[in-house]
């Protein structure tokens, strides 16, 4: 499985599930937007216009970052965790503080990342699903990357700010850097950094959502 990570216009986004997903697999991912349309309203009632708005936005893909390694997060969430004194695991079972909360409770799986600004990730059941489907806010992650920044200081050691709208990381790339002396888990939260930097403020500045799903990682980013 790949890391796959897209910002895009959620009529574009089913449009593509439509296209490549199964029968089955489809239904489930309009049940998991649905959801998250309800909860969204739910919880951010003062924003019912623009919740609205952002689920009827049409926009082709605008960002789309994958990687050849499904936990190509992880080493930024278990970095931000470990400068708060705790782990991804502690703040996920545990409750544990953590500055990085949008982060990592984005989790390994699929999420939704939206243009709204909300302290606390939200969950939603999704019938036919056995975890829950995390909503996570661009605004918030955009603040904990800029707090992660002033530990890994990406721009001075990396030489950019974020990558470009439309990256593939295939594995032979990362390899050729864990080969390198030195390459550890403080260099690839760098990486991560990078990433989700560059998905979150675009998709702030558009009003669409980011899509993080496993399972679009041989899915072309548009139709």
């Amino acid at each position: 499985m790949k890391f796959d990570a897209r910002v895009m216009g959620v009529p574009n986004h089913l449009a593509n599930a439509r296209k490549y997903l199964s029968k089955a697999d489809f239904a489930l991912e309009q049940a998991k937007l649905k959801a998250a349309e309800t909860r969204l309203l739910e919880k951010l009632p003062d924003q019912k216009r623009a919740i609205s708005d952002m689920f009827k936005r049409k926009l082709d893909c605008i960002t789309h970052f994958r990687c050849e390694r499904f936990n190509f997060l992880e080493p930024l969430q278990q970095f931000a965790t470990f400068i708060d004194g705790t782990s991804p695991e502690e703040v996920i079972q545990e409750n544990a503080w953590t500055g990085a909360l949008h982060i990592v409770l984005m989790g390994q799986n699929d999420c939704m990342v939206v243009p709204f600004d909300f302290s606390v990730p939200f969950e939603t059941r999704v019938e036919g699903r056995t975890h829950p489907y995390v909503l996570c806010s661009s605004q918030r992650m955009k603040k904990e990357l800029d707090m992660l920044d002033e530990y890994v200081a990406v721009e001075h050691t990396m030489g950019i700010r974020q990558f470009d709208a439309f990256v593939d990381l295939r594995r032979q790339d990362m390899e050729k850097f864990e080969r390198s002396e030195g390459v550890g888990r403080r260099f690839w939260a760098k990486w991560g950094v990078m990433a989700l930097r560059g998905m979150v403020e675009r998709s702030v500045r558009a009003s669409v959502p980011i899509f993080v799903d496993p399972q679009f990682g041989e899915v072309p980013a548009t139709v």
